[in-house]
């Protein structure tokens, strides 16, 4: 089945926007690798930072919908494994939604903002017992929890956004099978029996 011409002109920016970043990007590039004439992608989308949040809702609203549903697990060793396993296999899927995490923390501004008050920060702030204060209490619990969690966002992440520098380096794809179940295992193993992120004690 064929794509929309709506789904064609997000795919196109989706990639667009994860290698350049927002400014970066112009309507004009999305519209010509799509095909259509500047008129048409607006007859879809009414401005460039509307369709940036399309580009964003897209991969974004599943993947923090999977948070939700890991969050509400109950908490254990085969979760924690298992939660892991599927918030890097989705990265792994969605290679750009690292990428463009990455564009708007460096960008800075409305983008950053954008990232943080629809998505990040609800999240967060909805689980104040695994959180205290939403990661922002002096309790040394709350900053023990907020470090491993951007720790482990920092490699999730990076794990897809370096892959082109360690596939030069090392010779292999950072993102193939037996390379992602490799950074599973090493991320599990820091661990040691803890939870990945969202769990208990």
């Amino acid at each position: 089945m064929s794509k929309s011409t709506a789904e064609r002109i997000l795919d196109t920016a989706e990639q667009l926007f994860a290698e350049r970043g927002f400014e970066g990007a112009s309507l004009g590039e999305v519209a010509n690798r799509v095909g259509i004439r500047g008129p048409s992608l607006y007859s879809h989308f009414e401005s460039k930072w509307r369709l940036y949040e399309a580009v964003l809702e897209r991969l974004l609203d599943p993947f923090f919908a999977m948070l939700d549903e890991l969050a509400a697990m109950p908490p254990s060793p085969e979760r924690s494994r298992a939660s892991l396993e599927r918030m890097v296999a989705h990265h792994v899927a969605h290679p750009n939604l690292a990428r463009l995490v990455q564009q708007a923390a460096l960008a800075g501004g409305p983008q950053l903002d954008l990232l943080v008050e629809r998505w990040y920060r609800p999240f967060f702030q909805s689980l104040p017992a695994i959180i205290p204060g939403g990661g922002s209490s002096d309790s040394p619990e709350s900053k023990r929890i907020t470090a491993m969690i951007m720790g482990f966002n920092d490699m999730i992440l990076g794990h897809v956004t370096l892959a082109p520098l360690h596939a030069r380096l090392f010779g292999f794809d950072p993102l193939e099978k037996e390379a992602v179940a490799a950074h599973i295992d090493f991320l599990a193993a820091l661990t040691v029996g803890g939870d990945p992120g969202f769990g208990g004690e």
